[in-house]
């Protein structure tokens, strides 16, 4: 079995299961789960129950930008010394990745795992601190519940990626997540009937899970403002009036309320002067 990667420096190939050594992670197998929490930006802390990703744990990122979203979970991560591997997600782009502030240094792509998911998802289990995984990458139960486990003992946080109905159930997906991130709507500013440019997304983002994350916790985020930056919506509280216009898919761009796919890999951000 041979994976092809993507990495900033170039292609790198894992041959065999556990062969992430020949990237230079190894330190993350002493990621030390027991000890600290993964950091994660202040923007984004409103949605967890505590200051930074649980290791060991998995999230779910559902509906329009939920890349958009998982990904400033795992640039902050990255920038603060981590290591992230993005499995399944060919649409990534490196300069999407770079637009949210990640350390490129410290990414990894897999972007075809195909029937050999469970075999790259055991290597890379406890050699890097965070997953990026596609939600469309499915795993038999016996394999998933081992690989949950090993999440657990090894500390690697797996942030599941997809639209809303893709892999919200129980069941579906890869594991069955721990907290669940919903963009339950979401719009473009900065459209007009047939002229304008995309400025920034409005999305209102609700977090809810198991335990002490069974009470919803919410927050509406530029996703992201017009510079880029995934930033709080000064002020805004769960009524806050929405743009009229939304544009409606054509030319590769899907932007619609939470039951739409996410659109984060196809829509360019024309950003304001000045």
């Amino acid at each position: 079995m041979a994976v092809q990667l993507r990495h900033t420096a170039g292609a790198l190939d894992i041959a065999g299961p556990r062969g992430v050594g020949a990237l230079d992670i190894t330190h993350a197998a002493d990621i030390g789960h027991d000890k600290r929490l993964l950091p994660v930006a202040d923007e984004l802390a409103p949605l967890l129950t505590q200051p930074g990703l649980v290791p060991g744990t998995v999230l779910a990122a559902r509906g329009p930008g939920a890349l958009t979203l998982a990904t400033a979970f795992a640039a902050e991560v990255s920038r603060s010394g981590g290591w992230v591997t993005a499995v399944g997600l060919g649409r990534m782009g490196v300069s999407a990745v770079a637009e949210r502030g990640a350390a490129l240094d410290r990414w990894v792509f897999v972007d075809e795992p195909g029937n050999a998911a469970a075999e790259v998802l055991n290597a890379l289990i406890g050699n890097v601190d965070v997953i990026l995984l596609a939600g469309g990458v499915l795993l038999a139960a016996a394999h998933s519940r081992r690989l949950r486990t090993r999440l657990r003992e090894r500390g690697t946080v797996v942030i599941e990626v997809g639209a809303l109905g893709t892999a919200g159930a129980r069941g579906a997906g890869a594991f069955s997540p721990d907290v669940t991130m919903t963009v339950e709507r979401a719009a473009w500013t900065g459209l007009g009937h047939g002229h304008g440019r995309l400025r920034e997304r409005r999305a209102e983002v609700v977090a809810a899970g198991r335990g002490a994350a069974s009470l919803p916790r919410r927050a509406v985020l530029w996703l992201p403002d017009a510079n880029g930056h995934i930033t709080a919506v000064r002020g805004a509280i769960d009524t806050v009036s929405w743009p009229a216009q939304v544009v409606s898919a054509q030319d590769g761009i899907s932007i619609a309320g939470a039951s739409g796919s996410d659109d984060d890999a196809v829509v360019p951000l024309q950003r304001r002067a000045g």
